[in-house]
């Protein structure tokens, strides 16, 4: 008879060789702790998570950021260094017209109110927002003086930490998530709680709220709650848009089950609630509201793409044509998952798909940012729950991680060379290790044996009605 709850010392064998420290596998009659369950025990490992990644920034709270060491020393944070150029420490509103002093703000509406709160929150208990005296004064001073006053340094040191605690209780949330998900698999969150990437990225930007807001919607849809899947995804893709992939992984798995009318109805639910955010950009700063939503498709060519290792070696590639390469690319990608998705043997698990989608998407991107990994982390636990692959693909992620850093600190260029051939490596290990794990779990959809989580009988606990 087959345990309650699937224990990793015995089911997966990375874990049970790793076992061999601490005495072997969990005893077949062994019982469950009264006090760790796996929900307790992945909270507390994510919380281990935030600390270790707030000792992995502690060279940049400690000045790096501000004497341009970030890169360096691996903590750069776009949050800390944006508290004076968005104008929070003047309290500029969101979307606000300063004239020239400072750039309409592009943040999405959801980011844009919680970077003000904090920011007033900071100011506040930094003692330069009590009054707002010492705020408005600051409008007479130059930005770049502003930006080099240590009262205002120690303000932006206070913006970050009330941002990373939001990034921690983020990431806390998406523990919880993914052991409600992971069905009789809970230890499988313990994958993302402490993964290596997760220590790493966690604080970079504001990519661990939208995480949780994506998973969030696809718990509710598991519990057949529409209308807060709709309103959590539709905030979730006004974060940032790329939770638009689940929705449409629901709708080619809807087709599949005959369930269209339901999940498009969901969907619509999602399209209303991201209209209604749109709103305050729309009347309040309507010439940036496509900035907002559209991030970074804008004919450039950013750091970690292919289209970028292609440039470093000669290809010239204009902006318009860029733009259409990529939507070309992005429009394939997403054929060749929902055809897959539809004439797979078995109907694939939710998380498989939106895996896919986002593997492939980030692949033919303009750019790839470091923490764009945390989009992929919580659904790549839940499409292949094996610790030895996820471990395999995120060694291919770090290794990017540090190439990125080390390489806009002028660490690896070479002065005799266009190329920064450490760079571009890395860029394709980082590509090949996600190709690598989308391919064992296109493996696993085409032959569902293979597959751990398919070995339990609700295989697809986050599929809702579709599974």
């Amino acid at each position: 008879m087959r345990p309650a709850v699937v224990a990793p010392s015995r089911d997966d064998p990375f874990v049970t060789a790793a076992s061999q420290a601490v005495g072997g596998p969990i005893g077949r009659h062994a019982r469950p702790h009264p006090f760790w369950t796996p929900l307790r025990l992945v909270l507390a490992l994510v919380t281990l998570a935030g600390v270790l990644n707030l000792v992995h920034t502690a060279p940049c709270q400690a000045g790096a950021w501000w004497s341009g060491a970030a890169y360096a020393d691996l903590c750069y944070s776009d949050v800390p260094l944006g508290y004076v150029p968005r104008g929070h420490a003047e309290g500029v509103a969101p979307y606000e017209d300063t004239g020239s002093r400072y750039a309409r703000a592009t943040e999405p509406a959801p980011v844009a109110a919680l970077a003000f709160a904090s920011a007033w929150v900071a100011r506040t208990l930094s003692g330069g927002g009590s009054t707002g005296a010492e705020v408005s004064a600051r409008a007479d001073v130059p930005v770049a003086e502003l930006a080099t006053q240590e009262a205002v340094r120690e303000e932006a040191l206070a913006f970050y930490g009330g941002y990373a605690l939001l990034m921690v209780v983020s990431a806390l949330v998406l523990g919880a998530l993914l052991v409600g998900l992971s069905g009789r698999r809970p230890f499988d969150a313990a994958a993302f709680a402490i993964a290596p990437v997760l220590v790493a990225s966690a604080t970079i930007g504001w990519d661990l709220l939208g995480a949780a807001l994506a998973v969030g919607a696809v718990y509710a849809w598991s519990r057949l709650r529409l209308v807060a899947y709709g309103a959590l995804l539709g905030t979730a893709v006004a974060v940032a848009s790329w939770p638009v992939a689940v929705a449409v992984a629901m709708v080619a798995l809807a087709v599949r089950a005959g369930r269209t009318r339901s999940v498009l109805g969901a969907v619509g639910v999602a399209a209303s609630v991201w209209a209604l955010w749109q709103l305050p950009v729309l009347l309040l700063a309507p010439q940036v509201w496509w900035g907002t939503v559209n991030h970074t498709l804008d004919g450039g060519i950013g750091y970690g793409s292919l289209w970028r290792l292609a440039t470093s070696y000669g290809l010239s590639i204009s902006s318009g044509r860029l733009v259409t390469l990529v939507v070309v690319a992005l429009a394939l990608v997403a054929f060749a998952v929902l055809g897959l998705a539809l004439r797979a043997p078995v109907a694939p698990r939710l998380p498989q798909v939106v895996l896919l989608l986002l593997v492939g998407g980030l692949v033919v991107w303009p750019v790839y940012s470091p923490q764009y990994v945390l989009w992929l982390l919580p659904f790549a636990v839940l499409a292949r729950p094996c610790w030895r692959d996820l471990l395999w693909w995120q060694a291919g992620e770090i290794c990017y991680f540090l190439a990125v850093w080390w390489t806009l600190s002028g660490a690896t260029v070479d002065a005799g060379s266009v190329v920064d051939k450490p760079y571009t490596v890395a860029i394709v290990v980082r590509v090949v290790a996600e190709l690598w794990f989308g391919g064992v779990v296109v493996r696993d959809i085409l032959r569902p044996e293979q597959d751990p989580a398919r070995a339990e009988p609700a295989c697809d606990s986050a599929g809702g009605g579709l599974r």
